[in-house]
């Protein structure tokens, strides 16, 4: 039995050996031994804003890292991606064995892994569907800037002027050419580009998404309407994407921020995130390294706009994406591209953070108008372009108020919103209004009233209005929301229930843009909440505040066992089942199986003189751990399986060649056979598991698997062909398709 056991961990090893090289942040202790003048390294404009904002130029994150700890570390890795001087750190590859080794230096604070809970995006994190529409009017303004009230910054000449953006993404293919940065081309307003993978500075190919994105913040269509509202300012482009996606780019992430801090910027778009592909949940706390800088990069005056995401959909993941977990980020949602209407668009994430924190801040439309590379325009989905279209109304609010810092401008972006201090997981605080910023907002009317009845609080409304929502959630104690509701009214209003209200002290509402709370007393109970997805309909339920729970699969499995010198021979074993998991890592998976196995065996001359049949229904129980093959964009799980078969049959039949008959079997005159069967099985089997897969759509996982059976199969020595040790081959290869949820 030691022999087996060691001989399948050797032979899962193998098979884990490419996956061997892993990626790392490798963190210093100090900043001995090196040197900094801020005012020979920052741009004018940056030395201007750490003025304005109070920050340190001097700060000790600013210094660069030491370049003798750099070159020792680099002697262990294999490729060294990039640095960070706020985390004080680097982002290498290297062998399990010599991280062991890096940790032990002495200017190594800590060693860690990146992205060791998860896998390689299977696709890119946003979605873009072909224009099937076209403006109806031509004028200044597209609807998507509409809804922010754009009007009033054009009529008030505010473009953006004087700002400074970074937008960082995979590509800038055609803004050199295209008709829609004409203008910032003549105005010379891009003033720096630079590709982090490739190391230099041309960023104008590659993915065609950080072109969408930029037209989303300050291009014109060719019928001369803006379709993003920062037109004025000047822009810093920089690539940190590749496809696919590893884990580099949150390394070329932090040194984008770094480098848009040293040049000037005063915004940066980041239409980028990183969540169920490599992360867990839990995660999305504000703790990860990326989520570090972008908070850094507020510190230092810097107003981040940052995308919810697009997971709004899979129920498998039920909060946001890091960085927009960052609590100084601006995180911003999606909403259906409707001027009338306020639903929330399917994909967009919900929030809160993992530790319970409002996301997102804001929402913006989740389809918009945007530039193809190759000449032309068309319609794009994903809060990849609610972000940009947010930085282009960020850009114009702060240019009316130049005196507040990056925090004091996002507070005053969601004091604008629409819904705001009314605010839930879904929209945030709602859209901002540029009416807010140039004082052309009015206060809005009573439009509702809250009563206190004997069956809870009623929300009456006088006078419905068409197509305008009633937004209604419940608060807890803590200041964590317990559910949320959206629904169109009538003239007799929303009755909230005592069951309802559960154990929440305060019911907030906001209607036609008023918005009123009133506490909540003596209710007592359990909330009683209903998942509603869409958030779109007038159905009387809440939206349930979800945290990471199980999730469940369905898998089909197909394999074969390998012969043996006697047993040559096949078998066919069909599974089917469930599988739990939680956080896309830890799974528990449970399944029916049916085997059919037939073995021949020959005798010293070479001819058939026996053939045995093993039948088996199996339920099976496995416990998985899963890492990542990062290079070739798999998954690898690795673990054990322990089964019960309930129906354990072996039959045995002789061939009258050269053999005398067996008494003990039953003889078959009609093919001048020998035959015995009886339970001959093992009750329990068990044994180690590994697979490769590869997700399709978030919808599908195919993979290959073998397995190595620990436990004996035959119990009875007369079933089994010469030596009583030569049981069926341990070893089953095969393959597996997963269904996801």
């Amino acid at each position: 039995m030691k022999k087996q056991i060691l001989t399948a961990i050797i032979a899962l090893l193998a098979i884990a050996g490419m996956a061997q090289e892993n990626y790392y942040w490798v963190f210093f202790t100090d900043k001995n031994n090196t040197q900094f003048d801020p005012y020979t390294y920052f741009d004018a404009k940056a030395i201007e804003r750490y003025q304005q904002c109070g920050a340190d130029l001097y700060d000790i994150s600013n210094y660069p890292l030491n370049n003798e700890y750099i070159n020792t570390i680099d002697g262990y890795a294999t490729e060294l991606y990039g640095e960070s001087r706020w985390l004080n750190a680097i982002g290498i590859s290297t062998t399990p064995e010599n991280a062991l080794l890096i940790e032990q230096l002495p200017f190594v604070a800590k060693i860690q892994e990146i992205v060791s809970n998860g896998a390689l995006a299977s696709a890119p994190s946003w979605q873009e569907t072909p224009a099937t529409k076209q403006p109806e009017t031509v004028d200044i303004l597209t609807d998507q800037l509409k809804r922010f009230g754009g009007q009033y910054f054009v009529d008030n000449g505010i473009d953006g002027k004087g700002l400074r953006i970074c937008v960082m993404d995979g590509g800038f293919p055609g803004v050199n050419t295209h008709p829609a940065f004409k203008h910032l081309r003549e105005n010379h307003q891009i003033l720096k580009t630079y590709n982090f993978p490739n190391k230099k500075e041309d960023v104008y190919g590659w993915s065609s998404h950080g072109t969408m994105v930029l037209s989303c913040i300050a291009g014109i269509n060719e019928e001369g309407q803006k379709i993003g509202l920062a037109t004025g300012a000047e822009f810093l482009l920089a690539r940190t994407e590749i496809d696919p996606e590893p884990f580099m780019e949150e390394v070329w992430w932090a040194q984008g921020a770094e480098w848009a801090d040293k040049n000037g910027v005063d915004i940066i778009n980041s239409s980028l995130g990183y969540g169920k592909d490599r992360h867990w949940t839990k995660d999305m706390d504000g703790t990860s390294y990326v989520a570090k800088a972008a908070n850094i990069a507020v510190e230092k005056g810097i107003l981040i706009c940052n995308s919810a995401g697009n997971e709004g959909d899979d129920k498998r993941w039920m909060t946001i994406i890091t960085p927009a977990d960052a609590e100084n980020v601006l995180t911003v949602g999606g909403i259906e591209d409707d001027l009338k209407d306020y639903r929330h668009i399917d994909f967009s994430s919900y929030g809160p953070t993992a530790d319970k924190r409002l996301k997102p801040n804001i929402v913006a439309f989740g389809t918009a108008e945007v530039a193809e590379p190759k000449g032309g325009f068309t319609y794009a989905s994903g809060t990849s372009f609610s972000s940009p279209l947010s930085a282009g109304f960020a850009a114009c609010a702060w240019q009316t108020k130049r005196d507040l810092t990056a925090l004091q401008m996002k507070a005053e972006i969601e004091k604008s919103a629409d819904l705001y201090p009314y605010f839930d997981y879904a929209y945030g605080y709602g859209v901002p209004q540029a009416a807010y910023f140039t004082g052309d907002l009015k206060p809005a009317e009573r439009s509702f009233n809250l009563v206190q009845e004997k069956d809870g609080v009623r929300i009456a409304i006088p006078k419905a209005i068409k197509n305008q929502n009633v937004f209604i959630s419940v608060e807890g104690a803590d200041g964590v929301l317990l559910g949320y509701y959206k629904a169109y009214p009538d003239t007799t209003g929303i009755l909230m229930k005592n069951k309802d209200l559960g154990q929440g002290v305060k019911l907030n509402v906001s209607y036609n843009g008023y918005y009123q709370t009133c506490p909540i007393s003596g209710m007592g109970g359990d909330i009683t909440v209903k998942a509603n997805n869409g958030l779109s309909g007038n159905d009387g339920t809440f939206k349930k505040v979800k945290g990471e729970g199980w999730q469940k699969t369905t898998f089909f499995q197909y394999d074969y066992n390998l012969g043996t010198e006697r047993w040559n021979g096949f078998n066919r074993h069909f599974a089917i089942g469930r599988r739990s998991f939680y956080g896309k890592t830890y799974k528990v998976g449970f399944g029916w199986g049916l085997d059919w196995n037939r073995f021949v065996a020959k005798n010293s001359l070479g001819i058939k003189d026996r053939t045995t049949t093993m039948r088996q229904m199996q339920f099976r129980l496995e416990l998985l751990q899963r890492v990542m093959i990062r290079r070739i964009g798999v998954n690898w799980d690795l673990g054990v399986y322990g089964g019960i078969n309930i129906t354990r049959r072996v039959k045995t039949t002789d061939h009258l060649l050269f053999a005398e008959p067996d008494p003990t079997y039953n003889y078959n005159p009609n093919v001048n056979t020998y035959y015995r069967g009886c339970k001959a099985m093992n009750l329990f089997e068990y044994g180690a598991t590994t697979r490769l897969s590869y997700c399709i759509d978030n919808m599908l996982n195919i993979g290959i698997y073998g397995s190595y059976r620990l436990s004996n199969i035959i119990t009875k020595q007369d079933f089994l062909i010469g030596n009583p040790a030569n049981q069926p081959s341990p070893w089953s290869f095969g393959i597996e398709f997963e269904l996801l949820p």
